[in-house]
This record gives structure tokens, C-alpha cells and sequence, in this order.
């Protein structure tokens, strides 16, 4: 948020109160992409950063010049009294303007920065970036934006949003605030960023509105200027407390710039922004191919589930006709007593089994089709979640241009990386880590939740995969999986919500699924044992408590 408009706007003010007045010494450049101001009279320097990547405009106490490799720039400028500094109401440019009328504008337009010195009138006289390309040409203010908080403006007519995604929409009706503080803005609202606009209520419409001017509010009221930290890194500087960093641990600063120059000496000293997305995005985007192609691959392995329906017709029709039938018959043909239609069905038997032996048989052959269909659903069901969420990850991803929206990003979904089985390391490094060989989910607060597929698998998630402070989950009195609840791969406390959704999974892969409400064990780890020679998927517990769970998985 270093270059946001509103960062941008609370800086022009700070640095108007510290240079009105003062005389203009020097603008240098000894780094690519930065230019640097210095005053008579004035200890501090302003920094221009035109770099796409670290975009900023701030005061620093005191910068050291080196002797070689330094460039002097805008001379025709030095000597000038500053008169005011401005922002542009409309655009992220920032006005110096100087006693004859020329003036000095920085574009903080991310890739496309640049500081011009412009006469006046309005003629680029000199640039700091692309000189060649503009100098001589005439400077035009962009067109003015205002800024409309009012539901019922004509800018805002509910025609223009329809088939938008909630993210889209509101960039569409609030684009000064970008995806981070509109996020804001819906989760103070009480939102999710999954709702669709158009099923909004009035009242729903007018929380938004409310909620966006009142953020509007204390962005351009006296700042409150922060640095959001996930361990020793730094996720986000801020001009006001936001509530989805709450859970980080944040530091508070006595001016804009102070924050601004601080974190980016952090962010740079801590990581490589560019190598770093870029092997973020390699690994998502090998992950995303590998979930194609396994998708592909479960639609080509599909079984109809007429084959089970079949098969459970043939094994009544044997049970309903098992003494007309002999052993060493090779078909059997039988009556549909189920239908009552008289029709005659040939069945094709084992020589080698009982008649009762062949209807078991195709009952069995229909429970593994319906299972395997079941499966193959909630594994499709799964893998398209996963696609689904890591599409407007790649896009965030790209769009980042900073080392803080990166770190953002990382951070926001760090509950997805961990589900991929993608570790990123302390310097941006990935990894990517051998799959769990259990189902993986997410709940509240970010915290995983991992269940048994068999009776082994439930053995070796119980006894090899269980820490003590874990919660243990199993649906209580009937055959199921073993779930655990991970403690430690999320925010802060696990939350009722995040047992209830555990809870529910167990339920869910239960034998009372199809009940409303089933009753769920849980545990801690510590309490959960296997006695010596009991057989797969069986354990005993202790200070167990019994939770009724709707079965559920969560979305």
C-alpha cells in the first residue's frame, strides 16, 4: 500500500508541512529507478522510486552520496523555492510546484513512473525516466474522477453489474481503493467475497456504501500509519488498523514516510520479489496442469452407474430365484418378479460359485461401482475446488507488482499453498512437499483438517499422524473415518466453527451420512490409543465429548 492513492495523498500532506518554503538544492540519482531530492537548510532528502516494483515517495532523515556514479538531474530546477505540494485528486501524481510556476510532478503509475519538470506552460522541460520520448511535448491533467458514495448516482445503476463476481463489482463501483481495501470493506460489512451482487438486498447495497465512505473517512482523516508482520517479515504497511490483519503482529509509526521507508529497507533486505513470484507462480502453474490432467483422467475412468444398478437387479433376481438355480450353471434365467413385468432376464453365472455366491458377487460388483463413483465425485468435487481457487490466485499473482503485494498474497492464502503440499520458505523459495496420503480440507482460521480413506489409512493417520494437542474426530457407534484437526496450521485458536466443520466431516464419511444430524467423538490426540493386536481403523479413547454435526464438508 506504500504507492496507494490514499498513502500517496497523507505523504503530499506530511511533505507539504516539511519543505513549503524551502529551497530546492539537488536532484541526483545514484540508484536505477530513483531520484533524490535535497533542501537548503533541510537534514532530511525526498525519495522518488519510479521502480515498478517499489513505486514510492517519502522523506528519509539522511541519505549518503557517493562520490562516483552519481547523476545530477534537473538543474534548471535547483535553487527554486518549493511553494506547495499537492496531489492530484483524480491520479496518483504528486505536484511540486515552484515559485516561478514550473513543476516537478511524480507518476507513481507503477511500471510506467516517471517525474517530470514542467513549465509553466504546461511544456515537459525534463524527465527523470524515457526523456527522448516526452520532452517538449505538452503535460495535460488526466480527466477529473469523483469519488460517489451515493447508491442511488447514475454510476451506479445495478444493469451495469450483473453476471459480476463480488471482487469485480466492487472494483468496478470503488476503484480508488483497490482489491485490498475493498476486501476491507466486505468484511467489515459482514460479507463474503463469495456472494454473488445481484442477490443483494437493499439494505445489503447500502451496508456496502456506508461501510466504503466511512473507510473513505478515516483514510483521509489523520493517519495512523502501521507495518503488518507475519513472523519477521513484512505482509503490509497501512495508513489505518485493518481488521483481516488483526491476527499480525503490527508496528506503529510516528509519520508516513517513517512506515514507508521502513518497510521497504525490510522487504528489500528480506527477499528477491521478481524470483520469488516467479517461482510461486511455476509451481501453481504445475500444480493447476496436474489437476487437468487428473481430472481428465477421472472422466476417462467413469463408471455409469446404470453397470451398478444392473448388477444389484441381477443379485435380487438370484436371491428371489436360488432354488431353481443349480451350481455349474453358466446363466440363469429367471423371471422379473421385481417389475412384475413376467419378462424373462438371462443373468451370467460363475460355474465355479454357488447361486448364492453369484448374487453376492453382484451385489459386491454394485457397491464397488457406486463407492468408486462416490469417490471419483468428491476427488472431481475437490480437484475443481482446488482449480477454482488457484485461477484467481495466478491472476493476483501476475497483477503483483510489489515485494508487499506478493508477501500479501502469499500470506492470504497460505491455507491453499499447504493443501497443495507447496512450501515457501523465509526466502520466497518453493518447494514442492510429498502430498499427504489422507483427504485434506480447510476450515476456519486456516487450519487443516486431514481424514482416513480405509481402516489402514484411519491407522496410520491415528498413530503416525496425530500430534497430542491435536483434536481427534470419529462419528460415534458407527463404521467411518478417523479425522483429525490439525493444531498449529492456522491463526491463533481453533474456533467452535472450525471443530463443528471438522465434525462434520467426520460425520459426513460415516455410515450415517445421510442423516441429519449424527453424533461426532472428539478428542485430543494424547487421549487416542490402539490396543495391541486390535484390528485395522480400531482405537480407544478417553475425556472424550460427544458433538451432534450436520454431515457436511466445507466449502
Amino acid at each position: 500500500m506504500i504507492a496507494h492513492y490514499y498513502t500517496l495523498r497523507a505523504l503530499a500532506l506530511e511533505i507539504q508541512n516539511a519543505v513549503s518554503g524551502k529551497i530546492l538544492e539537488s536532484l541526483f540519482t545514484q540508484d536505477r529507478g530513483e531520484l533524490v531530492v535535497t533542501f537548503c537548510d533541510f537534514p532530511g532528502v525526498l525519495i522518488i522510486n519510479c521502480e515498478g516494483s517499489h513505486n514510492a515517495f517519502y522523506l528519509q532523515n539522511s541519505y549518503a552520496r557517493a562520490k562516483k556514479n552519481s547523476v545530477d538531474l534537473f538543474r534548471s530546477a535547483c535553487g527554486s523555492t518549493i511553494r506547495s505540494v499537492a496531489i492530484d485528486e483524480s491520479d496518483r501524481q504528486i505536484f511540486l510546484e515552484l515559485e516561478d510556476g514550473s513543476r516537478i510532478i511524480a507518476q507513481m503509475f507503477g511500471v510506467k513512473g516517471n517525474v517530470l519538470l514542467v513549465s509553466p506552460k504546461s511544456v515537459i522541460v525534463d524527465a527523470f525516466l524515457r526523456k527522448n520520448e516526452i520532452i517538449t511535448t505538452v503535460y495535460t491533467l488526466p480527466a477529473a474522477r469523483h469519488i460517489s458514495f451515493d447508491l442511488d448516482s447514475p454510476a451506479h445503476t445495478p444493469d451495469q453489474y450483473k453476471d459480476l463476481t463480488l471482487p469485480q463489482f466492487m472494483k468496478k463501483i470503488f476503484p480508488q481503493f483497490g482489491a485490498l481495501l475493498n476486501r476491507e470493506i466486505l468484511l467489515r460489512s459482514g460479507l463474503a467475497e463469495t456472494a454473488l451482487p445481484e442477490t443483494f438486498t437493499r439494505n445489503e447495497m447500502e451496508r456496502i456504501f456506508h461501510t466504503a465512505q466511512t473507510l473513505h473517512e478515516e483514510l483521509i482523516a489523520a493517519p495512523s500509519p502501521r507495518i503488518y508482520f507475519d513472523g519477521q517479515i513484512p505482509v503490509r504497511m497501512a495508513l489505518i488498523p485493518l481488521r483481516q490483519f488483526g491476527d499480525l503482529r503490527t508496528q506503529i509509526f510516528s509519520s508516513v514516510s517513517e512506515a514507508v521507508h521502513i518497510f521497504l529497507s525490510i522487504s528489500q533486505k528480506s527477499e528477491q520479489n521478481v524470483q520469488e513470484k516467479e517461482l510461486v507462480l511455476r509451481a501453481l502453474n504445475k500444480e493447476l496442469d496436474r489437476i487437468e490432467r487428473t481430472l481428465k483422467k477421472i472422466s476417462g475412468e467413469a463408471f455409469p452407474a446404470e453397470d451398478a444398478d444392473r448388477y444389484e437387479r441381477f443379485g435380487k433376481l438370484l436371491t428371489a430365484h436360488l432354488y431353481h438355480i443349480q451350481k455349474g450353471e453358466a446363466e440363469a434365467l429367471v423371471e422379473d418378479v421385481l417389475t412384475g413385468s413376467g419378462d424373462v432376464i438371462e443373468i451370467p453365472l460363475d460355474v465355479h460359485l454357488t447361486p448364492a455366491k453369484n448374487a453376492e458377487r453382484f451385489f459386491q460388483k454394485a457397491h464397488k461401482i457406486r463407492s468408486t463413483i462416490e469417490e471419483q465425485s468428491m476427488r472431481r468435487e475437490a480437484l475443481q475446488q482446488q482449480h477454482r481457487r488457484i485461477l484467481p490466485l495466478l491472476e493476483s499473482l501476475e497483477q503483483a507488482l510489489t515485494t508487499e503485494d506478493v508477501h500479501a498474497i502469499l500470506h492470504e492464502h497460505a491455507p491453499l499453498f499447504a493443501e497443495l503440499g507447496i512450501r515457501i520458505d523465509r526466502q520466497g523459495h518453493t518447494k514442492k512437499q510429498e502430498p499427504v496420503p489422507f483427504r485434506v480440507f480447510t476450515v476456519t482460521g486456516g487450519f487443516q483438517v486431514w481424514a482416513g480413506k480405509s481402516s489402514d489409512n484411519n491407522d496410520l493417520l491415528t498413530t503416525r499422524h496425530t500430534a497430542k494437542n491435536d483434536l481427534w474426530f470419529h462419528a460415534r457407534g458407527v463404521g467411518g473415518s478417523h479425522v483429525t484437526l490439525k493444531a498449529g496450521t492456522g491463526k491463533g485458536e481453533v474456533s467452535k466453527q472450525a471443530i463443528e466443520q471438522a465434525a462434520g466431516i467426520a460425520a459426513y464419511y460415516s455410515k450415517m451420512k445421510n442423516s441429519k444430524l449424527v453424533p461426532v467423538t472428539m478428542c485430543e490426540g494424547k487421549y487416542v490409543r490402539k490396543p495391541k493386536g486390535a484390528p485395522s481403523g480400531t482405537v480407544t479413547v478417553e475425556r472424550e465429548k460427544t458433538i451432534f454435526a450436520e454431515p457436511k464438508l466445507p466449502v
